[in-house]
């Protein structure tokens, strides 16, 4: 009897270790809540972080000295865990969800904007 109830415990601790490392969050999770247009809380140009046929992207408009825009736009890639924006450097993008922010290195930080940028 001794060995049944240790064997029940031990099953609904693994039962408890799969359902909470079924929840844990992954970054296709954390990049489908990123979507949308983002400000920088500095002086680094806007961006909108879009989704289009499974890749992630981001879209930069940047502005000359002599006024013109131009738009960039870039893939993101996750590497051991990690997301990076192709720009031809690795710019490391992470989220904290909590404060809504998106924290680009290099690059600041950047809140979510009140305005539809890129429609």
């Amino acid at each position: 009897m001794k060995r049944l109830k240790q064997i029940i415990l031990l099953l609904v601790a693994v039962v408890s270790v799969a359902v909470l490392s079924s929840c844990k969050e992954t970054n296709a999770d954390r990049l489908e809540k990123m979507r949308g247009d983002w400000v920088s809380t500095g002086s680094k140009p806007p961006f909108t972080l879009s989704e289009e046929n499974g890749q992630y992207r981001v879209t930069v408009i940047k502005k000359s000295h002599a006024g013109s825009t131009r738009m960039e736009t870039y893939l993101i890639r996750e590497t051991d865990g990690y997301l990076f924006i192709e720009t031809g450097l690795a710019v490391m993008l992470t989220y904290d969800k909590e404060k809504d922010r998106i924290h680009l290195s290099p690059g600041g930080e950047y809140k979510r904007s009140n305005h539809q940028l890129n429609k």
